[in-house]
């Protein structure tokens, strides 16, 4: 019988995607007889605490504060805040020695949190986006940073197939590869878990998510939309922080749901509407209905309008 480890998970507060992924990890990590900690921001740390009350949760890391815009396009807005950002990393690995100096770990796993290596223990990041979309103009120096930081840790885990013909990330996760790269296939918390029988309830299920204030202007767009076509609609509006649940005419709006009242809603609903960002699409894949799924990228969003194309293609 193998010796149990002492396991840190830190996914990136960006939406909910990166903690949603990290789920699996975690669950075979506590199945190994793992003692598993975790530490997130936001909406991530509160996913994580839903799915996993009983675990440790660390201080808050430093929170990168990533936002969008009404007025300025996405790129432009994003590449505004790269001076936080890159001092969000500093930051993280100092957050990170500060806990070694309290506990010992075997291993740390960062979700796209590129501060969070040691030299002292082995460090993993999670990433599906070696070679981002980005300008032309600055797309080499981008694609060098982010190699250089993926080789500071061990092991770079990429969330993919790794035929590009069979992946899902494309170019996104097949391009730029640091030398340590490693691909572990998809992650979903909906994998290796039995599927409930399907639920017809709803005709319509949308899953919102991601940083706002796009995230409340995809859900409101929705709601109105299923107002008018009224028909029986769910949206889980992607805030486990709250809890909200209230029926308006035919469309029920939910803050958080059980995955196996997600699964069985995705299988029986005619529609499911939702971002293409990455994790998403892992989601519906290992739930077998991405034909079902009509796709709404953020605007402006590289990664999401390049996913929505390779996905419709």
């Amino acid at each position: 019988m193998s010796e149990s480890k002492k396991i840190l998970i830190v996914p990136l507060d960006w939406g909910i995607g990166h903690a949603a992924r990290c789920i699996p990890i975690i669950r075979r990590h506590l199945a190994a007889g793992d003692q598993v900690e975790l530490a997130s921001n936001g909406r991530s740390k509160a996913l994580l605490q839903f799915h996993f009350p009983n675990l440790k949760f660390l201080p808050d890391p430093p929170d990168y504060r990533i936002h969008y815009s009404n007025q300025l396009p996405f790129l432009l807005k994003v590449g505004s805040q790269i001076p936080r950002i890159l001092s969000t990393i500093s930051k993280e690995n100092r957050w990170l020695n500060d806990q070694l100096e309290k506990s010992n770990y075997d291993l740390i796993i960062s979700d796209n949190r590129y501060g969070l290596y040691a030299a002292s223990t082995k460090s993993v990041i999670i990433t599906h986006q070696t070679a981002p979309i980005v300008p032309s103009i600055g797309r080499s120096l981008v694609h060098k940073y982010i190699r250089h930081w993926c080789e500071r840790f061990d092991e770079t885990w990429i969330p993919d197939l790794e035929p590009i013909e069979r992946s899902f990330g494309g170019q996104l996760s097949h391009g730029n590869l640091p030398s340590n790269a490693r691909y572990i296939g998809l992650l979903s918390r909906f994998s290796d878990v039995a599927k409930p029988a399907a639920d017809e309830t709803f005709q319509h299920l949308a899953v919102i998510s991601g940083p706002e204030p796009t995230r409340s202007q995809f859900e409101n767009m929705l709601f109105n939309f299923f107002q008018e076509k009224n028909e029986t609609a769910l949206i889980v509006s992607g805030k486990p922080e709250v809890h909200e649940d209230k029926v308006i005419g035919k469309v029920r709006v939910v803050s958080s749901i059980s995955d196996n009242d997600l699964m069985a809603y995705a299988a029986g609903a005619k529609r499911i509407y939702a971002r293409s960002g990455y994790s998403s699409i892992m989601d519906f894949a290992a739930l077998d209905v991405l034909n079902k799924v009509i796709w709404y990228p953020t605007k402006g969003q590289t990664e999401q309008v390049y996913l929505a194309s390779r996905l419709k293609r």
